[in-house]
């Protein structure tokens, strides 16, 4: 029996794909590089995921890597977007956290993502837009956990590996149960708790990506953890 394929590593020529899908974002470019998308995106990013779930699970680490959960589809949704573009034009996967691992759905955004795009690749972990019964049960647990919370992101591979906060702007001005004055409310009027870290491109064609994956997951694993508590 032929042994089956094991990830080593991306191939550098995904740089120009991406770089000429964004100049050539239709069917019929697309449909002619067909054959190297198959074969060295969507085939090496299944294997990626399959070698990142026996790395998470041999680190204790509650984190769902698999096909199903982690990979994205490379067309795009254009039924209400004014950008009608078919293709999307970078490559991300999804790692969600839940350490009961039970049924992970839409409205169980946490976890940490891996985003690979032309001069804007980053990782990124917490919850994003998570379901307002979600929102409640956060809001409520930062405001009991204030300590907790501010010792995890304080922490100093925490802030030095995801240091900035997404949708930073995108804030309530005022939150059912909770005074403007209370101590936390900085952070209770947040509507996601993401941070991420920007990253050199380079670092996805890195022969030890699977490693670097995981130094982000141990350094997210409190972060996700204190959320899950929540959800």
């Amino acid at each position: 029996m032929k042994n089956k394929p094991k990830f080593d590593s991306f191939s550098t020529e995904i740089k120009d794909f991406f770089f000429e899908l964004k100049e050539n974002n239709n069917k019929l470019w697309f449909d002619e590089h067909l054959n190297f998308y198959e074969k060295e995106i969507k085939a090496k990013a299944r294997l990626f995921v399959e070698e990142l779930e026996k790395i998470f699970f041999n680190n204790n680490l509650a984190f769902i890597s698999n096909s199903k959960n982690s990979l994205f589809r490379i067309n795009r949704d254009i039924r209400f977007s004014k950008d009608k573009s078919p293709y999307k034009t970078n490559l991300g996967f999804f790692f969600p956290y839940n350490n009961k691992f039970s049924i992970i759905n839409k409205d169980y955004p946490l976890g940490l993502y891996f985003h690979y795009e032309l001069n804007n690749s980053f990782f990124a972990n917490g919850i994003y837009k998570p379901a307002n019964e979600h929102l409640k049960n956060i809001r409520y647990l930062i405001a009991d956990e204030y300590d907790e919370y501010l010792n995890i992101i304080n922490d100093e591979n925490f802030k030095k590996y995801f240091p900035e906060m997404m949708d930073n702007d995108n804030f309530s001005k005022r939150i059912a149960g909770f005074s403007n004055n209370h101590r936390a409310f900085e952070h209770l009027k947040r509507k996601n708790f993401v941070y991420m870290g920007k990253i050199d491109d380079n670092l996805f064609f890195n022969n030890n990506l699977l490693d670097i994956v995981l130094h982000k997951a141990k350094i997210s694993e409190k972060f996700n953890e204190f959320f899950n508590q929540a959800i």
